[in-house]
């Protein structure tokens, strides 16, 4: 994800349990009422001396040992060799036994007997890890839908922070769950549902870095303004300006974690620097002998605020007088009834006179202002 702090955990395709493919092997050895028990000839003892035991004798005892010794291999793989070992164990001692020779009816059936014991203990054993290894992963898979359907949930969720915090909890569940049937399948649509919240909210990041960029732009220019208000000759104005870019500044956004306590402290000071100009400031006027000048620039605005309002009152009477409004037809020819065009000439002459005072009286703010300035 664009996110770093995000961890994958790639799940491969399930690799086939080696249990799967191990089948009891079919016995090596003949049935014994078929292997009769070799009649001794004349020849076997007369040559030996009394008590000396003879060449086929000595052979049966060495296939005795032998399978002996496999039936304990056996036993020991049955019980202690890994499951994924001891099928292939157990099948080369088959293949041993097989070569081991025979003895007598009797003492190979007994002998058999106790290897085919192992080798059925062994099988057993992987039959019960077999079904005890297909119910954890049917049990695993279960847990994983359960996962992607609440992770599919939480990614369309509105409030991505919180989205995201809880995606980071389900892959830590996600991690601890065994392997499933099918797991490259659940992986790929746990990642899709994942990878999708994490998108939403690399998204809606860079949407808030733009807008809190545009937040930390305004809010600077607002605390600009303010502090251009230190210096203003109308008082009252000033103060009144000052309590709009309050609320400005309220409504300007939310600049980041790192400036919203900078840009706070850098307009509280503003306003500070503005509070202690505007105690001060009637005194100063008043010691330098400026008061009467200030004073004579409010009478200046209001004023001028007066014949704004007569040049707005002026105009609406000219759009009510307009002629275009006050034609009428007589047959072909259309004439303008003479009182509507002398009261449409008389709101027009008003207007122009008030607007030739209004730029008079601009005229002059400007340059009282400009002396002030010098003072």
């Amino acid at each position: 994800m664009d996110n770093p702090d995000k961890d994958e955990c790639e799940t491969p395709e399930s690799a086939p349990d080696p249990m799967d493919a191990v089948t009891e092997p079919e016995s090596g050895e003949p049935d014994p009422a078929e292997d009769p028990e070799p009649a001794a000839t004349p020849g076997d003892a007369t040559d030996d001396e009394p008590g000396t035991p003879s060449p086929r004798e000595i052979q049966r005892a060495a296939t005795r040992a032998t399978k002996e010794a496999l039936i304990q291999q056996a036993e020991l793989v049955a019980m202690a060799s890994p499951p994924s070992k001891a099928p292939a164990e157990m099948q080369a001692l088959m293949e041993q036994w097989k070569q081991a020779g025979r003895i007598t009816k009797s003492e190979d059936a007994a002998l058999w007997a106790r290897f085919k014991s192992a080798q059925d203990q062994l099988f057993t054993k992987l039959d019960l890890l077999r079904a005890q290894r297909n119910a954890e992963m049917a049990e695993a898979g279960r847990r994983k839908e359960s996962l992607i359907a609440t992770a599919e949930e939480v990614a369309n969720r509105s409030d991505l922070r919180q989205a995201t915090e809880t995606m980071a909890g389900l892959m830590a569940e996600w991690k601890q769950i065994g392997p499933a049937k099918n797991d490259n399948d659940l992986w790929q649509r746990f990642k899709a549902a994942r990878d999708l919240a994490y998108r939403r909210s690399n998204e809606n990041r860079r949407q808030s870095a733009a807008e809190q960029k545009q937040a930390a732009a305004a809010k600077r220019a607002i605390i600009a303004q303010v502090q251009s208000l230190v210096g203003s000759p109308d008082l009252k104005a000033a103060t009144a300006e000052l309590k709009r870019l309050q609320e400005e500044f309220r409504t300007a956004g939310y600049p980041g974690r790192d400036l919203n306590r900078t840009l706070g402290e850098e307009f509280s000071q503003a306003q500070t620097e503005f509070y202690r100009w505007l105690r001060g400031e009637p005194s100063r006027r008043r010691e330098t002998g400026q008061q009467e000048t200030y004073s004579s620039r409010s009478r200046l605005v209001r004023q001028i605020d007066l014949v704004t309002a007569d040049i707005a009152e002026a105009e609406a009477k000219l759009t009510a007088a307009d002629p275009a409004g006050v034609k009428r037809s007589h047959g072909r020819s259309i004439t303008l009834t003479l009182g509507a065009a002398g009261s449409y000439h008389e709101a027009a002459a008003e207007a122009m006179r008030l607007r030739v005072r209004l730029a008079d009286l601009q005229d002059q703010l400007a340059r009282m202002d400009a002396q002030l300035s010098r003072q």
